[in-house]
């Protein structure tokens, strides 16, 4: 396995780790840059998903609706004095219904117009005086328009309609609120229905009209759905000046029509918000040719709307949400893996896509979505970073990290197995003289009676023939629990897991790797079996190159090493194999089955040491009865019951039927008349 590793694989994978870590910002920024758009700063940007599908030609149309324009001015206000005649001739045309964008909010100064008016409203709705039908006269509708105006009274702000008079509404049918909202360029998108109090003069117009419209539904948001182009060449929805239609023949174009009156464009005035308004279709106007659409027309789109039910509506906002992430995450890692020209075409493609997504849900489902988020804001600042980060793993990274790389795999070649080592070098660890804390297992081990053996065998070659043929297997198993081997000292093995790579599971693969190494490794010299003790602990270290200036060793130094050393230590005294912490035990998750050895005061600690012992694998069942007879003699001795305590310990050997190493400890310290305490044991010695 070693020998097969190629040396250039850490390389790519470190530099694959940068890429992904580019990858991420660029995710992170594009969806940030997303959620930005969607409060006010990118309300422009936004809005261009809803402005840029009017560009092709549009499919609806406005052919029941037609606009006569009021053009002649009596001071401030609109001639009224011609409101009787034009709508007779309205009612000799032959219209369906008429609906006034105008706020007849005053008296005339001659009593006689409005009156005059009055009696015409009441022929055209082809009633009398009293609201009932005229036999053999069509019913027709009027509406009349209402303003709104603000006031402050009391230090509290409110709003109160602005309605027809008295004797114009008694004649008409019914009157509406007349609501324009418009962005800081006076673009107009919105379709308005109304307040909670009062509905708008389209709804009210289209109801009126026979339009399906649910009052429970009024309030939902709702979006113009423009019929075409303000051309006055070719007006999408086909008008006439009121002086034409006076002093001319009855028009047959009127006939069956829903006819909106207004003001003539740019009578008010010919500054935006004077009745005057951009639209979706202004935004592209680069030469400036396209005039303002005036109020009367915007009204007349939106009653069009009603009629036919084609407004737009925008998409779900959760939706939206979920399209930003999404498009972030592509984008940004898109961007992060592609070089600059080929993420040029791409980023084109996908605007494009976007596009063409857009204008195909306007133009045949009539929904909108803000798409031109994604395609002209997150694809950009993904692209940006995407580049400079291209730019900076090509020209700087690469040489800089092979160097590190090759050091990286020199150092730690004789601590790590290959798999390791690939893995260290991937995650490009700093090669640097000094240590840094962390948190990892350390395993110490030791061959029982080792020294005494060497004693009788009296042949080194021998010793060391069988010694490293245990080191061979001991170590494959630390490394196939990605272990690291710090040290070997004499017989002794000092492991560890959590440094150089960090490692969430330490403690629990350092366990497994105590348990294969205590069932299998043995070293057997003249018949002789040598079992190996082993002491894990897991805590906090200072692990890193640590030596003299002409010698450095990558090692780990702190009282959890010592704590580690000190439990393979006790294995000889309690007459066991394998010793951990608690801070092991709490970490095995249910792996493994462990009794409570003992608490002890161990010589040279101030904190009390609560030891266990690993008896097998969880898999293998729970443990034997014995066990239980073991814990009822540790809970004795906390209870600080000694006479009871030793008659369990004297039965748990009876029960496992041989000497038991803890329970044979307890009973001697018994015995001896040693002060047991809540359980804890004063050990006097190393």
């Amino acid at each position: 396995m070693a020998s097969g590793t190629n040396p250039a694989k850490g390389m790519w994978s470190s530099e694959r780790q940068v890429r992904l870590m580019t990858a991420l910002i660029g995710t992170a920024l594009a969806i940030l840059t997303g959620f930005i758009a969607f409060n006010r700063l990118g309300g422009s940007i936004r809005t261009l998903s809803y402005d840029l599908p009017f560009v092709l030609p549009r499919a609806p149309s406005a052919d029941d609706i037609r606009i006569v324009y009021l053009d002649e001015l009596d001071g401030q206000t609109l001639e009224r004095s011609a409101q009787a005649e034009l709508l007779d001739k309205l009612n000799e045309a032959g219209a369906r219904a008429v609906v006034y964008d105008l706020l007849f909010d005053r008296p005339s100064k001659d009593p006689e117009v409005d009156r005059l008016f009055a009696a015409a409203m009441l022929r055209f709705r082809g009633v009398d005086e009293m609201g009932e039908p005229i036999a053999g006269m069509p019913r027709r509708q009027i509406l009349l328009a209402c303003g709104r105006q603000n006031f402050v009274q009391a230090g509290v702000m409110g709003e109160r309609l602005i309605p027809p008079t008295d004797e114009l509404l008694a004649a008409a049918d019914d009157f509406g609120l007349v609501v324009q909202l418009h962005d800081k360029k006076f673009t107009v998108r919105e379709l308005p229905t109304g307040t909670p109090d009062e509905a708008t003069l389209t709804w009210k117009a289209a109801v009126a009209l026979g339009a399906p419209l649910e009052e429970k539904d009024r309030l939902a948001s709702r979006w113009l759905n423009y019929v075409g182009r303000p051309d006055p060449l070719d007006p999408a929805i086909k008008s006439m000046s009121a002086g034409s239609l006076l002093l001319g023949s009855v028009p047959v174009l009127l006939r069956d029509k829903v006819v909106v009156v207004g003001a003539k464009p740019g009578i008010l005035g010919a500054v935006a918000g004077q009745d005057l308004f951009s639209t979706p279709y202004h935004r592209f106007d680069i030469r400036g040719d396209l005039p303002l659409t005036s109020g009367v027309e915007i009204q007349a789109t939106g009653l069009a709307n009603l009629l036919k039910q084609d407004w737009l509506t925008q998409a779900d906002p959760r939706y939206d949400n979920w399209m930003v992430v999404a498009g972030g995450i592509i984008a940004g890692i898109m961007f992060s893996r592609l070089r600059p020209i080929h993420g040029l075409v791409a980023g084109a493609f996908g605007t494009a896509l976007l596009a063409a997504a857009g204008t195909y849900t306007v133009h045949y489902h009539r929904v909108w979505f803000p798409w031109s988020v994604v395609a002209f804001l997150q694809m950009p600042v993904a692209f940006v970073w995407g580049t400079a980060a291209h730019f900076y793993v090509e020209r700087f990274f690469r040489a800089k990290l092979g160097e590190e790389q090759r050091q990286l795999r020199e150092a730690f070649a004789k601590y790590l197995s290959p798999q390791m080592l690939d893995r260290l070098t991937a995650e490009g660890f700093k090669m640097k003289v000094g240590g840094e804390k962390i948190e990892g297992a350390m395993m110490f081990t030791d061959l029982e009676n080792f020294t005494d053996l060497c004693e009788r065998v009296g042949d080194p070659e021998r010793i060391v023939s069988n010694l490293n043929e245990y080191f061979e297997r001991t170590t494959g198993h630390i490394f196939d629990d990605d272990g690291v081997v710090i040290k070997f000292i004499g017989d002794a093995i000092f492991a560890a897991w959590g440094a150089p790579i960090a490692e969430p599971q330490a403690a629990l693969k350092a366990v497994r790797a105590a348990w294969k190494l205590s069932r299998i490794d043995r070293v057997v010299v003249d018949g002789t079996v040598l079992n190996t003790r082993i002491g894990v602990h897991f805590g906090e270290v200072v692990a890193g190159n640590i030596g003299s200036a002409r010698r450095v060793d990558y090692t780990m130094i702190g009282d959890a090493v010592n704590l580690a050393a000190r439990l393979e230590s006790l294995n000889k005294t309690l007459g066991t194999e394998i010793l951990i912490s608690e801070e092991v035990n709490q970490r095995l998750e249910g792996e493994f089955v462990t009794r409570l050895v003992g608490r002890l005061k161990v010589k040279g600690r101030r904190e009390l040491t609560v030891i266990y012992e690993v008896m097998g694998r969880a898999e293998d069942g729970p443990g034997a009865e014995w066990l239980g007879i073991y814990r009822e003699a540790q809970a004795a001795l906390v209870a600080n019951d000694p006479g009871r305590a030793g008659k369990l310990f004297r039965a748990v050997e009876e029960s496992k039927g041989e000497k038991d190493g803890p329970s044979r400890f307890f009973m001697k310290r018994l015995e001896a008349g040693d002060l047991i305490v809540d359980g804890v044991v004063e050990m006097t010695e190393k």
